[in-house]
């Protein structure tokens, strides 16, 4: 019997641990570990931080949290049998100043039902089918499902050697673009033609990874071997083979990046046809209107916009965390289910992060030396677009941060799309290629004219790709990746009424609803978060012209 409601979820996982913080169901925050610690990923970071800042932006004690869910069960893999991954050994791990008996009750939830949780019940659909798909959980890599008033049922798991997350992060680090490069290589494909050859096939029923390796036998009990991360080495040589069918012919050592630009392609068009295998599949299970998907696959948002277009349903829900930092706000969501006073929050933003106040903004812009004035909200907004107009760049932190990867007009630095060169600038300012591309952020109102087809619930959080309208593509340069796609963000008044503002201001100066948008940060490093880390970044980016800094303007000395 739960005596506040508060649960406490948790992603303790191996990277982009996070933590979540709900009362009967409703979302209060949720805080990921990199944006505290400042390491990009928080690889192997406890979210001890992320848990301590989600109790004491809501005021309360760890005494007042009657449960602490877990997005991982650990007792489904080898690790179950380290003290780490017992209840004693997370209260010692986390919270080593509470007394044992004031613990909250521990719950371990297996990963792809807290991510499942967290796409349903965030996504204010009565019943839905349910897609999770990631690099692993604890013993399967894809898993398909129905959720409704009654809870979340996942009916059909593939295993782990069938990964498409590991596939996919295969084909990055073959192409030299790292383990973390996937976005890179969505990026990338655009430059390339498809080309048959890859050990991946959509088939009825879902996909098949054509993989002739023998399995690996299982870890003896005196060397527990963890999740895995990443493919075995000998399923990365199986999948290398297929990558070694594409121009260049060899992985990548120093060679330009654009060669790969073929096997980028075949490997995002093998992704996106397994997807809608698998979604056909999801609507045989489940003959509903909407999915909702989950897991680090659901990030390619070139995958997600053929979903919302061309998939069977009418509606596509993906949350603005699918990756694992989701899994804290997954495994609070399935354990509060199990209450009646379960009221889950419809998550129409991503705002449910940590705040920039305007006393910790005047603090870190005078610390810095930097001149700051304080304006009314409209005035601030007018005097930003201004400046985008005249061709300035304009970084924005204000508000409660924006969850998951997507920088969303909270923590952004924004531009002109009107002008090519901006992709240029902004990309020099960030340390980024050249090819990759920068989004828009569209005032919701606007978005059909300059985009084309259906985009979605998905486009709320920068996770579908469309096709720009082929007469908007010189309007908005800066913004067209080089197959006429772009990111969209539909940018609504009523979550981000700032942000709006800017960009309607924007457009009454320059007839363009819309403005580009990347995210606030440095190459390597997370997102800002704090006023800090916004004037930190922002007087080590000599190519940003103004900061707008909760209500202030602020520039350089």
């Amino acid at each position: 019997m739960t005596r506040t409601g508060y649960v406490l979820g948790l992603n303790l996982g191996f990277h982009e641990s996070s933590a979540a913080l709900l009362r009967d169901g409703e979302l209060r925050w949720l805080v990921e570990q990199e944006r505290l610690s400042r390491r990009k990923r928080a690889l192997g970071q406890s979210p001890a931080d992320a848990a301590r800042a989600c109790l004491a932006a809501e005021g309360i004690a760890l005494e007042a949290v009657d449960t602490i869910a877990i997005g991982w069960d650990f007792s489904r893999t080898p690790l179950g049998r380290s003290r780490r991954f017992t209840d004693e050994g997370l209260r010692q791990l986390l919270f080593p100043e509470a007394h044992p008996d004031h613990m909250p009750a521990v719950r371990w939830v297996p990963h792809h039902l807290a991510h499942a949780a967290c796409a349903f019940h965030s996504s204010g659909e009565p019943e839905a089918a349910v897609l999770v798909v990631d690099g692993a959980g604890e013993t399967q890599a894809t898993s398909l499902g129905r959720a409704d008033a009654g809870g979340v049922e996942l009916v059909r798991e593939w295993p782990m050697a069938q990964s498409l997350g590991f596939f996919y992060a295969s084909a990055s680090k073959w192409a030299g673009l790292g383990e973390w490069g996937a976005g890179k290589l969505m990026g990338l494909a655009a430059y390339g033609r498809p080309r048959p050859g890859l050990p991946l096939r959509a088939v009825d029923g879902g996909y098949v990874l054509d993989l002739d390796v023998e399995p690996e036998p299982p870890a003896d009990g005196r060397r527990p071997r963890p999740p895995m991360m990443s493919f075995p080495p000998a399923y990365e040589a199986a999948v290398a083979a297929g990558f070694a069918k594409h121009f260049p012919y060899a992985a990548r050592t120093g060679e330009d990046t654009i060669s790969y630009a073929d096997l980028a392609a075949s490997v995002q068009l093998a992704t996106e046809e397994a997807m809608l295998a698998l979604a056909t599949e999801a609507r045989r299970v489940m003959d509903v209107p909407a999915l909702v998907l989950a897991g680090g696959v659901a990030m390619n948002c070139s995958m997600v916009g053929r979903l919302v277009r061309e998939g069977p349903f009418e509606r596509v829900f993906v949350p603005p965390v699918p990756t694992d930092a989701g899994v804290a706000l997954g495994g609070a969501l399935a354990v509060a289910s199990e209450s009646a006073r379960f009221s889950p929050t419809r998550i129409d933003h991503p705002y449910w992060s940590l705040a920039v106040g305007l006393e910790s903004a005047c603090g870190a812009a005078r610390a810095a030396g930097l001149v700051a004035r304080q304006l009314p909200g409209e005035e601030l907004a007018s005097e930003a677009a201004g400046a985008l107009a005249a061709g300035k760049i304009v970084a924005v932190a204000r508000g409660r941060a924006e969850i998951g990867q997507r920088a969303l007009g909270a923590r952004s630095i924004v531009a002109d799309p009107r002008d090519r060169r901006n992709h240029e600038r902004l990309n020099v300012i960030k340390g980024r290629e050249m090819w990759r591309p920068v989004a828009p952020s569209i005032l919701r109102e606007h978005v059909e004219e300059l985009i084309e087809g259906r985009i979605g619930h998905p486009a709320r959080f920068m996770l579908a790709a469309s096709p720009v309208r082929p007469a908007q593509r010189t309007r908005v340069p800066a913004v067209t990746h080089v197959d006429g796609s772009a990111r969209p963000h539909a940018v609504d008044r009523s979550t981000n009424p700032f942000y709006w503002s800017l960009i309607e201001r924007f457009r009454q100066l320059t007839g363009v609803p819309a403005v580009v948008n990347t995210s606030f940060n440095l190459a390597g490093e997370p997102i800002v978060c704090s006023a800090a880390d916004a004037v930190s970044t922002f007087t080590r980016a000599e190519g940003i012209d103004l900061l707008v800094l909760d209500d202030l303007l602020v520039t350089r000395a």
